[in-house]
């Protein structure tokens, strides 16, 4: 991803036209934000996914883009979008995703409004707003003639909220082999002020726990009983004692339950699990033996242990080749005499599924957002216009 200089007068060009694209497209971002807080999109509504999908590829038409969309039966609908010229060399994605964590009915309970400062909504700032950046973004830099020639590809998925179980393959077919990915989850700002630009990110993995136990009358029966509960809390003690406070890696169990009444010796008992602040991928194999080895032994003879897990997201490794994409967003920054830094978060996103396929993957390009996965949810509007204009000048000057 090589980046030449751009000339004192390019960078003048570059920053009026960046800030009078995000200025323009604005309200129409707005607006667009208006109408996504007011559908119900919660990963699995597949009549709120419609909805949403749908905005989306109405603004991708109006700028020539190729669309399709994907199903992902009982999960949602998948967005992928090209603008592609005859002469174009390599292949830029921009991300997000079009899932929340609310349920029906939400949104009405919840409706969009503003403050001077702050625009309200469910799902607005995780990650509504980074759709209507990647979207706008392009759309003013086509007009100000600032596209590079390169294949501007838009995948929203649409599952990211569990984990991306469908969305994972959609990145294996359609972003593969991509010259840089730009994900557009929200931001915060370092002590200094700047936008944070995500360069790293903590892995994860999902598990369960089942016990098999017998039942038996608590009462008058109680020691041909083989309580499943109390294997199970064992295991419990077990999975908490694989904590790494060191290297911040965490082991924690919720939600757990099992057997009938209290005056039945449990036969059955079933515990989730994640294993959260996996710094490398290298990291996972020793997390995915310890979660094994819960099977190897009973304490409470005649119970039998089924563990199950999976990844629910790789680590994001900050390494050379994100802070290569981190050196991109920077030299548009700079353009701007906009603050920005490279820094690493524990909290999961799609952009370690990106990095995972060997692209350069830069984070957080989306606006600073406050209180998300709440009812209080929303974004700073000025970063709004500010990070716009930021897509715009990083697209210029590749």
């Amino acid at each position: 991803m090589p980046m030449e200089k751009t000339n004192q007068k390019d960078l003048a060009r570059i920053k009026e036209a960046a800030l009078a694209g995000a200025e323009q497209c604005y309200e129409a971002q707005m607006e667009l934000l208006r109408q996504f807080s007011a559908i119900d999109c919660g990963t699995g509504n597949m009549a709120g996914s419609e909805k949403a999908t749908a905005l989306i590829e109405k603004i991708l038409q109006e700028m020539g883009a190729d669309v399709h969309r994907i199903e992902a039966p009982g999960l949602g609908y998948h967005v992928v979008g090209s603008i592609c010229s005859p002469d174009a060399q390599g292949t830029i994605v921009l991300n997000a995703h079009t899932d929340t964590v609310f349920g029906e009915g939400f949104t009405a309970q919840y409706p969009y409004h503003e403050d001077e400062d702050y625009a309200y909504g469910l799902g607005i700032a995780d990650c509504k707003a980074g759709i209507a950046i990647s979207l706008y973004g392009v759309k003013a830099a086509i007009q100000a003639g600032l596209l590079p020639k390169k294949e501007i590809k838009f995948i929203y998925n649409c599952d990211e909220e569990i984990g991306t179980i469908s969305g994972s393959h959609v990145y294996e077919t359609e972003a593969k082999g991509a010259e840089l990915a730009l994900v557009f989850e929200g931001c915060s700002r370092t002590a200094t002020g700047a936008y944070g630009v995500v360069t790293g990110r903590k892995g994860v993995i999902l598990g369960t726990i089942d016990v098999e136990g017998k039942e038996a009358h608590a009462g008058a029966d109680y020691l041909s009983g083989r309580s499943a509960v109390l294997e199970l809390a064992h295991k419990i003690i077990e999975l908490y004692h694989f904590n790494d406070i060191e290297q911040g890696i965490f082991f924690n169990v919720a939600p757990i339950e099992g057997g009938r009444p209290n005056g039945i010796v449990a036969g059955s008992a079933h515990a989730e699990f994640c294993c959260a602040g996996l710094p490398t991928n290298e990291s996972f194999a020793k997390a995915e033996a310890q979660i094994r080895s819960l099977e190897n032994s009973v304490t409470v003879e005649g119970c039998r242990v089924k563990v199950s897990y999976r990844t629910l997201f790789p680590a994001m490794e900050q390494d050379e080749k994100n802070h290569q994409a981190y050196l991109a967003v920077e030299k548009g920054a700079k353009a701007l005499g906009l603050p920005v830094a490279e820094i690493a978060e524990p909290v999961a996103t799609d952009g370690a599924y990106l990095s995972s396929l060997g692209i350069p993957t830069a984070d957080a390009m989306s606006v600073v957002w406050e209180k998300i996965h709440t009812t209080q949810e929303r974004l700073e509007k000025r970063s709004l216009k500010e990070k716009t204009a930021l897509l715009i000048a990083v697209l210029a000057q590749l």
